[in-house]
């Protein structure tokens, strides 16, 4: 049996998750990090993403994340405050859809760099929510 470290995640509307973990797997400004048990200590900025959490029992949840920070203790405890997230069955791939064209057609008429920076947020946002949709789509299927 794999060691297992306390994973709590966090948003500023609720808390999507508390319990043990095997793994957490999600984007950081620094590239895509994979934190189990005994990692070393870490605080990290979260990009807009897959969270991918290994759970005992070899089961695997997924939720987006909108960005946040990444905190991981010597306690063994790591702690996701997201900006925004939602578990992988709450994503509605069809406003994700709409999400991803209005965000096409903002970065079309961007004219100064923070629009072209908030345009880009919103299309990595959308097409994370579309991947990760996919993907448990994909998964159900095989069931």
């Amino acid at each position: 049996m794999a060691k297992t470290f306390k994973l709590t995640i966090l948003s500023a509307e609720r808390e999507l998750y508390s319990g043990d973990a095997e793994a957490l797997t999600i984007s950081t400004e620094m590239g895509e990090i994979t934190a189990m048990a005994d990692h070393r200590p870490l605080v990290a900025n979260l990009e807009p993403g897959e969270l991918k959490i290994q759970k005992p029992g070899n089961q695997t949840d997924w939720m987006f994340v909108g960005g946040g920070v990444l905190e991981f203790t010597p306690a063994n405890k790591c702690r996701v405050l997201a900006d925004v997230a939602e578990r992988v069955e709450e994503i509605d791939e069809k406003r994700a859809e709409e999400a991803r064209e209005r965000a096409k057609k903002s970065l079309e008429a961007a004219k100064s760099e923070p629009e072209v920076a908030e345009a880009k947020v919103a299309l990595l946002k959308a097409l994370a929510r579309i991947r990760i949709a996919e993907k448990n789509r994909r998964l159900r299927g095989r069931r």
